[in-house]
């Protein structure tokens, strides 16, 4: 099975602790976030710090930390070190399986109003950032596809590309969400009852391909 091979998906990754507050309010931006200690930040906030004040490359969209991000695979680079421990105590260390994944259709997103993706990592100086669909033949889908992004001698470009983003301005309501995947039957259950609790109906299954 290869991760997105229709190229119709994007990703988000989140704790499992977050799913009820993420029920009630859907998917909101960094600045949007008022939770205090209800919510569980499982970023990097030097990076999150960094895209609150960096501008989108087109007029009038403000800066990326507006945004809700969103990667074209589930396996981003920020959950390997959030898996590994890579960035502790930066980026605390978790088990794989308290953290779920939010899948959502990219022809689903685009009706919201207003959005861009990227050719890469959002702030990166040299990313492109676009908000027509015909421009996503520009990402690196093979790249992503097969979760290479490990610098060569040949191309240490690839980390950048292997990052590239679909972003939702400030807020994607619960009912744009695709699916929830989980790392195990356990975490799955968890989603199930939050979803009944809820009164949400939800695509729930687990699939550990999205995994490290």
């Amino acid at each position: 099975m290869t991760i997105n091979q229709s190229k119709q998906f994007c990703y988000r990754i989140a704790h499992i602790d977050n799913l009820p507050l993420i029920l009630r309010d859907g998917l909101v931006s960094k600045k949007q976030i008022n939770y205090n200690d209800q919510y569980i930040n499982i970023g990097n906030p030097s990076i999150i710090d960094v895209r609150s004040t960096t501008e989108v490359k087109l007029p009038d969209y403000h800066t990326i930390g507006d945004y809700v991000p969103f990667y074209f695979t589930p396996k981003s680079i920020m959950l390997l070190n959030i898996q590994t421990g890579y960035q502790s105590p930066l980026v605390i260390k978790r088990h794989p399986s308290e953290i779920i994944v939010l899948r959502c259709r990219i022809k689903k997103l685009i009706e919201l109003p207003k959005w861009f993706f990227t050719n890469g990592q959002a702030n990166t100086f040299i990313t492109e950032h676009y908000n027509d669909i015909k421009f996503l033949d520009q990402i690196d889908w093979i790249t992503i596809q097969n979760c290479d992004f490990k610098k060569t001698l040949a191309d240490n470009d690839k980390p950048r590309r292997y990052q590239a983003e679909f972003l939702v301005q400030n807020h994607v309501p619960i009912e744009y969400i695709d699916s929830i995947y989980t790392y195990d039957e356990v975490a799955k259950n968890r989603v199930c009852k939050a979803l009944e609790e809820y009164k949400k109906e939800l695509i729930v299954g687990v699939q550990k391909l999205y995994y490290f």
